[in-house]
């Protein structure tokens, strides 16, 4: 097996070596417009193979993510409360931050009785 590949191999370097007839350059050209008409026509039916293929994803996700609440709606409105949730959160910690007051409370609900 070995062999005949090298032998396959040393063919096709000398046939590459030897000069072309006409009659094989036109048998090529001939045969290198089909083969451009079927590589075209193969590339087309692939091309269109993958847009069905990526149509066929997109519909599926759409579908799974509508299906999970997923819909521009759901998650403006869930973008909306927990925008809602992080203000209160942050008003809280400023106003604990920067209002003595709400620390003295504090400190006085966990306890802490250092009366000096």
């Amino acid at each position: 097996m070995l062999v005949a590949g090298v032998g396959l191999a040393i063919g096709a370097l000398i046939a590459s070596a030897l000069p072309r007839t006409a009659l094989e350059t036109g048998l090529a050209g001939v045969a290198t417009g089909e083969l451009k008409r079927r590589a075209q026509a193969a590339a087309a039916g692939g091309l269109q193979a993958a847009r069905e293929a990526v149509s066929d994803v997109v519909e599926k996700a759409t579908e799974q993510a509508q299906a999970q609440g997923l819909d521009p709606d759901a998650l403006d409105r869930t973008a909306r409360d927990l925008g809602q949730k992080v203000r209160r959160v942050a008003e809280a910690a400023v106003t604990t931050a920067f209002d003595p007051s709400q620390q003295e409370q504090r400190s006085n609900a966990s306890g802490d009785n250092s009366h000096g």
